[in-house]
């Protein structure tokens, strides 16, 4: 029959039993390698002797509690992080020395009276399950940025510029405050590309969209809603406000030269405004109805023109 502290050996997890007086009674092949003391070393000390850093941890006080109320004990992050000094196994391969991300269970062993005569530490290492999840998470947010992302201009997408409209609008609405939003369009698209190709309109829209994200207020918003045309929500922004914000874009952008492969161009846009009164209730397919309306006059009567909902 194999001995069972041979067994314990053979563990890839962390195993201590410790006394009343928190002296080492097990010391386990894992915890020495970890540790890089041997358990002849730890045995008959105290672990707050060995590992003075334990001091400033909740592990000693839950120690202490277990072997009073006879219950066991679970750390995790949240309840105490970290709380041996040791190293995740990868940060030898990678020589970084990452702290190890480690979960420690705390268990009586009681004697037949039900007395708790020892503690049960167990610890184990979770760096890479950690590692893992964040990975994921990462993963999980790069996905739901690029899902509300335009691949070409790398700005807000048709559909995350009306989910931001929408959301807007309902706390215009309660805090009946002004907002207005805008449509912009680039005029003469269509011989940009005929002239230039299509990669010069594309090269156009992504730079045209930065433009605009660094012109507008932090607190603006852009989004590609189709083509080479723009929905800009301008929040707490009334009309004469709006107009005079997207007038300035308007002439920042002729004024702009576009570079594309040693050419230099220069374009105009156009813009249509709708604001919503304080105390208006309007839903936004109606607002973005009026803007459209107003860019389609700002077209009609010339182009680079900025029009407004009278």
């Amino acid at each position: 029959m194999f001995d069972h502290l041979q067994l314990l050996d053979h563990l890839s997890i962390g195993i201590a039993v410790i006394d009343p007086e928190l002296n080492v009674v097990f010391w386990n092949r894992w915890l020495a390698e970890h540790s890089m003391i041997g358990d002849r070393s730890v045995k008959g000390r105290s672990l707050l002797d060995i590992f003075p850093s334990l001091a400033t941890t909740k592990l000693p006080r839950q120690l202490r509690q277990v072997f009073e109320n006879g219950q066991p004990v679970f750390l995790d992050k949240k309840t105490c992080d970290n709380p041996f000094p040791f190293y995740a196994c990868r940060s030898y391969i990678k020589k970084d020395l990452a702290p190890m991300e480690q979960t420690v269970i705390i268990a009586p062993l009681k004697n037949s009276h039900g007395t708790t005569e020892q503690a049960l530490i167990t610890v184990f290492d979770i760096s890479d399950w950690i590692n893992n999840q964040q990975t994921l998470l990462d993963s999980k947010e790069k996905m739901e940025l690029l899902s509300h992302t335009d691949d070409l201009t790398q700005i807000p997408n048709r559909r995350n510029i009306l989910d931001r409209l929408a959301k807007e609008l309902r706390t215009h609405r309660r805090k009946k405050r002004p907002m207005s939003i805008a449509m912009l369009d680039i005029d003469h698209f269509k011989k940009i590309n005929d002239d230039y190709g299509h990669q010069c309109g594309d090269a156009i829209l992504h730079e045209t969209a930065q433009l605009m994200s660094h012109l507008l207020r932090e607190y603006d918003a852009v989004g590609r809603y189709g083509g080479e045309e723009f929905l800009i929500i301008l929040p707490e922004t009334t009309s004469d406000q709006s107009w005079a914000i997207c007038n300035r874009l308007r002439l920042s952008l002729q004024d702009h030269a576009y570079e594309y492969k040693g050419r230099k161009l220069q374009l105009t846009v156009s813009i249509g405004i709708a604001a919503k009164q304080a105390a208006e209730n309007i839903v936004a397919d109606k607002l973005i109805t009026e803007a459209d309306r107003c860019l389609y006059i700002a077209k009609e009567s010339g182009r680079n023109r900025t029009e407004r909902r009278r």
